[in-house]
């Protein structure tokens, strides 16, 4: 009976102290796991502790989550199945040093792939490959954000940024703009995308020139500049709503310099050449049906121009180097005209008209006619006149039917004198100063003859004829009062024969 009693006593004591043990174990629980009744009235539990570990369940010598507590802050470590040292960690989010929160991927060497942190009030996310090496960054900015693409050491070989409050050049304006940015491992930028409020643009590079091609977009238009690797010459294109332009450039787009262009437009078309200073020197146009060609001198004065309007006229004009048109031909379906004008004044040229039948070449200096030729009724026409409009006398050489004529005559047309043909001889006739005939000389086929009168009465005549020489003097009403030799033997009528002029 004692025997049973002292067994269990001791029965009891090993069990009041497990009970005690138990005991201490739930206080401890109870320290880090306590209840509560919800909002909705079903209990709760909470757990707090500084370590939390989650092992998994085929092996519970390996770590699956571990949640535990730092002076910075808390953190989360997820670790990878089966790898040795049972708690290499796949994925962390921990609270760091610089009170930021991070979240990170390590690979199973033991490095980070993928950090996720927040830098003065951004996110942050860097991509990482084996051994660190950078792979990319992406990022967020006031305003925007941005991805890197990485080369190994760090570097950004390609960038995509957008800013919705970047500064304009030049001004304290913002806009929205969005880039994308291509660069080599010497980060020289070989591509670059930009779009801005404005529009698009897209340059293309090689090492050492990032703006070798450039394409630009604007509300206003398109432009496009190809420059060549030491800059030494350059092409620019630009298309707008009123007008089109090609440019090839020695040097770089705006530089003093040679230059080819050719535009169009509203107004036609037109090509320029400028000369190695930048200067220009031909302009080439076409407008509403007219053509033009323009070489020009310096401080862009035309030297030579040629233009053709469609169906009215064609016009050839040369300058040189004077103010004035030194030399200018006309052509529409009227007539032809050319000027020739003297370099140091406009008013001494010769001007040539040729109408259909009818052509006329005139000389004029200080703005007066020196020399006019034309055709008259008998043939071509040769008039020379004098210096000064109110005394000059005027010489006329003019073709006819058998022979030609010269006339010379005061500056209202009196004529003076006349030396003509006739279909039997020349002759000669002079007037007085109100153009009457007071000389005639002739030529009548083998015979010659003088005829002087005075008021119209004839005063002496002289002719040679086939029966000898005949000398007659009238007196003032023209009656013969004397003739050698004597006349009374023959008729002086035969004797005198027929002298033009002394009709």
């Amino acid at each position: 009976m004692n025997d049973d009693m002292q067994q269990l006593h001791a029965t009891l004591a090993a069990m009041r102290a497990e009970l005690d043990d138990t005991k201490a174990r739930l206080a401890k629980i109870e320290t880090v796991v306590t209840f509560d009744e919800g909002t909705d009235g079903k209990e709760v539990a909470y757990i707090d502790c500084a370590d939390l570990i989650v092992r998994q369940r085929s092996d519970r010598r390996f770590f699956a989550v571990h949640l535990g507590s730092l002076e910075s802050g808390g953190y989360i470590d997820v670790h990878y199945t089966g790898e040795e040292h049972a708690v290499k960690t796949a994925i962390r989010m921990a609270i760091g040093d610089d009170g930021e929160p991070h979240v990170q991927l390590l690979g199973k060497d033991w490095k980070m792939r993928t950090d996720i942190f927040i830098d003065k009030d951004h996110g942050t996310m860097a991509v990482l490959a084996p051994d660190s090496a950078p792979g990319a960054v992406m990022r967020a900015r006031p305003g925007g954000g941005s991805i890197s693409v990485l080369q190994p050491d760090g570097k950004a070989r390609a960038v995509l940024i957008h800013d919705e409050f970047s500064k304009v050049k030049g001004s304290d304006e913002t806009e929205s703009v969005t880039e994308l940015i291509f660069a080599l491992a010497n980060t020289n930028t070989t591509l670059k995308l930009r779009s801005d409020d404005n529009g698009g643009i897209l340059c293309v590079g090689h090492p050492g020139q990032p703006d070798a091609a450039v394409i630009m977009a604007r509300e206003d238009g398109a432009t496009m500049m190809l420059q060549s690797p030491a800059l030494q010459t350059s092409i620019s294109l630009a298309a707008t709503d009123g007008i089109a332009r090609v440019a090839a450039h020695q040097g770089r787009y705006m530089d003093d310099g040679a230059e080819a262009s050719l535009s169009a437009g509203e107004f036609g078309s037109s090509a320029t050449l400028m000369d190695c200073d930048g200067q220009k020197r031909v302009d080439i146009s076409a407008a509403a049906k007219s053509g033009s060609v323009h070489l020009l001198d310096d401080d862009d004065k035309t030297a030579v121009a040629l233009t053709h309007v469609a169906g009215n006229h064609s016009s050839l004009a040369l300058n040189g180097v004077a103010e004035h048109d030194c030399f200018r031909i006309v052509a529409n379906k009227d007539l032809t005209a050319m000027r020739v004008v003297a370099p140091d004044t406009a008013d001494t040229e010769i001007l040539t008209i040729v109408q259909p039948g009818k052509p006329v070449v005139m000389m004029q200096k200080d703005k007066h006619v020196r020399v006019m030729m034309g055709e008259g009724e008998n043939g071509g026409v040769v008039c020379a006149y004098g210096p000064e409009p109110d005394k000059a006398g005027i010489a006329t050489l003019s073709g006819g039917p058998i022979v030609g004529a010269l006339s010379l005559a005061t500056s209202d047309g009196t004529l003076q004198l006349t030396l003509d043909g006739t279909d039997h001889g020349g002759r000669l006739l002079i007037n007085n100063d109100l153009g009457f005939q007071r000389i005639a000389m002739g030529v009548y086929q083998e015979s010659a003859g003088l005829h002087l009168n005075h008021t119209g009465s004839l005063g002496v005549q002289a002719v040679a004829t086939p029966k000898g020489g005949l000398l007659t003097v009238c007196d003032a009403e023209g009656s013969v009062i004397e003739t050698m030799p004597d006349g009374d033997d023959e008729d002086d009528s035969s004797r005198w024969g027929k002298l033009p002029g002394a009709d």
